[in-house]
């Protein structure tokens, strides 16, 4: 990506800028009920006046000569990631798709995979920094950001740093309206844990990483209510995208995926996928309602199918005494893959043999609670559980394989925040997977994280 090289050039030139601002944690759409708080997702902000001078947002200054604010924020973050058992791949990788098979239908290379025990991994692929302008108007506040990180590889590389940068965020906003990409309307970041682990829980959308081209409206209702609605692009992430598993029902043959993104061997939309999500804060804590619905059209050689997906969810957080908070969730997916990390498979499966079609449909929960010790020391328990249905007929064990049945996540951690802007997270993770060969996999990880907030 080329245009990488543009947006390096405005965190540099804009470097001397930010150190005349208040350092303070990166905003998004979320802002956090502690100072203390930094979940994972990054959707926190230092809730500190601005100096005389400044800015009309935490940690800005006012362009001179202009009314507009302006802030370079983000975090450096880096992981010493050490796994027992089967080693999953580097800290940033998922540890359920990673998590090397070990049963039937398994194939040797998940088989050497999997007998290959431990592994010890240092990341700072991480490290995000965003830069925020906001201005009066007529119309309301005029809002910009722009978000990257360098969680991109890359070969060809001097000294094997292979990490890019990346552009995972970049949006405007006007009034009600929000124009751009950002985290999918159907995500409750509010909702998730406090974590060191960059993929969340099963049972979650993997929020960081399904962002989505969008259009959306934001209606202010009064008393804490809000109802917001979008247009998004469907499949942005081919790795998340909705698709149709492909497969012959006889030995030997592998599961084919053909994406919906709009390829000769995928499919395509004439639509985008329409989110609505009410929700409701309180000083309790707060309460969301979000559902999507979207037309799949998959087309291929042998394929020429269409087909409706949906989702919905209820999500929210409670404060119970203190700082402490009890966070969770419920979804229920019908085909909707590009809205569900865990559905890798895809959103419908078909049958080559026999021409038969099934639609994956997902039942997921997570719960984590947070309590604070002391302003420094905080920590979190926290568990995901998604469970998937759907098979065309398959009955061979290489097919069933690579049909996801149910995953199991668990997290323990501890956090030190000694100064402001500052955590050492300590954090063990379990996970567990099982496809429909009944092919299993777990994988058990200490993450020690420091992350540097500016």
């Amino acid at each position: 990506m080329n245009r990488k090289l543009k947006y390096a050039a405005m965190l540099a030139t804009s470097a001397p800028l930010a150190l005349l601002a208040h350092a303070a944690r990166a905003q998004a759409p979320a802002v956090c009920t502690s100072t203390t708080v930094s979940p994972a997702h990054n959707d926190c902000i230092t809730l500190t006046a601005p100096a005389a001078g400044g800015g009309s947002f935490p940690g800005s200054f006012l362009v001179p000569g202009t009314n507009t604010s302006f802030a370079v924020h983000g975090f450096i973050q880096f992981d010493a990631a050490h796994d027992f058992g089967p080693h999953g791949g580097p800290e940033g990788a998922n540890g359920l798709t990673d998590a090397a098979l070990d049963g039937p239908g398994a194939s040797a290379a998940q088989l050497a995979a999997h007998a290959a025990n431990g592994g010890t991994d240092f990341a700072a692929s991480e490290t995000r920094a965003d830069i925020e302008t906001r201005t009066p108007t007529a119309y309301g506040g005029l809002k910009t950001y722009i978000e990257f990180d360098f969680n991109q590889t890359g070969g060809s590389q001097l000294s094997g740093n292979n990490s890019l940068l990346r552009l995972r965020m970049a949006y405007g906003t006007l009034g009600p309206w929000l124009i751009g990409q950002t985290l999918t309307l159907f995500d409750d970041s509010k909702s998730y844990p406090d974590i060191a682990d960059p993929n969340a829980d099963a049972g979650m959308i993997q929020g960081g990483i399904v962002r989505k081209p969008q259009i959306r409206y934001t209606w202010l209702g009064g008393n804490g209510l809000t109802v917001a609605g979008s247009l998004e692009m469907p499949s942005y992430n081919s790795a998340l995208g909705n698709s149709f598993g492909d497969a012959l029902n006889t030995a030997g043959s592998t599961l084919a995926i053909h994406s919906t993104n709009d390829t000769a061997t995928g499919g395509y939309q004439n639509w985008p996928r329409l989110v609505v999500a009410p929700e409701w804060d309180q000083p309790w804590g707060h309460v969301r309602f979000a559902a999507v619905v979207g037309d799949n059209q998959f087309r291929s050689t042998t394929v020429n199918h269409e087909s409706t997906e949906y989702a919905f969810g209820l999500t929210g957080h409670l404060n119970t005494w203190g700082k402490d908070a009890l966070r969770a969730g419920v979804r229920y997916n019908n085909g909707a893959a590009d809205y569900a990390d865990d559905m890798f498979q895809g959103g419908e499966l078909y049958n080559d043999t026999t021409g038969e079609s099934a639609v994956v449909r997902l039942l997921s929960a997570y719960a984590s609670y947070e309590h604070f010790f002391t302003g420094q020391w905080r920590a979190n328990g926290t568990v995901g559980y998604a469970r998937m249905t759907g098979n065309p007929g398959f009955s061979q064990n290489t097919v069933l394989a690579g049909i996801e049945k149910e995953h199991l996540t668990s997290h323990l951690n501890v956090i030190y925040s000694p100064v402001p802007q500052t955590d050492f997270i300590l954090e063990w993770i379990h996970t567990y997977r099982q496809v429909r060969s009944n092919a299993d996999a777990t994988t058990n990880r200490i993450d020690a994280q420091a992350k540097f907030y500016f």
